[in-house]
């Protein structure tokens, strides 16, 4: 029933152990769940087609769409219909990379050298669309990070997130970001817009 919709708020999905998680994600549909949560999230989506909520945005996915969004921004990438039939042969691809603010250490966002990634985080509160070739540059970093472990994982990501605070070729997503965890109305509202 679409219309009881809320944002469920998920617990860390980063283990403590970890600086970040990434999944490479191989399933008949993507999450059907309208959810927010406390990381930033890197989603490049490689196979599959449907509709895509993000904030107060709605608009079609397809293959080679990047997009990344701030902590608490709802979302939810709801494959169509056709996936969802028993015997479908159809399938979602999909790679997602979680990480905390500070996955760094704390007050490393303070710090000079952070400046531009600050800002970078500032604008994924309503969400950022890549295209263009810093898009394409990213996607391949991507699926290099699904394959490599410890430091250079980690050399990876930097590489990944400087290219994505050095590009202009982004739009932003949502009219507005969402910095409460939740509220009420606001989630009323949205799930006007979604049904």
């Amino acid at each position: 029933n679409l219309h009881v919709l809320k944002p469920v708020l998920h617990k860390s999905t980063i283990p403590q152990s970890r600086i970040f998680v990434i999944r490479d994600l191989r399933e008949r549909h993507f999450d059907p769940v309208w959810h927010a949560h406390s990381e930033y999230q890197l989603f490049v989506v490689l196979e599959g087609k449907g509709t895509r909520f993000i904030g107060d945005n709605i608009k079609a996915f397809k293959p080679g769409e990047l997009v990344f969004t701030g902590p608490h921004l709802p979302h939810l990438w709801r494959s169509d219909e056709a996936y969802f039939e028993k015997k479908s042969p159809l399938r979602t691809r999909g790679i997602v990379v979680y990480f905390n603010e500070n996955f760094l250490g704390d007050h490393i966002m303070e710090k000079e050298e952070m400046v531009v990634l600050k800002k970078l985080f500032t604008k994924a509160m309503r969400g950022l669309e890549f295209y263009g070739p810093a898009k394409a540059a990213i996607i391949a970093r991507m699926q290099e990070l699904c394959q490599l472990r410890g430091l250079q994982s980690v050399t990876c990501l930097l590489d990944m997130l400087q290219l994505m605070a050095g590009t202009k070729d982004y739009h932003y997503i949502s009219s507005k970001a969402y910095e409460d965890v939740y509220n009420q109305s606001e989630t009323d509202r949205i799930n006007l817009v979604y049904e």
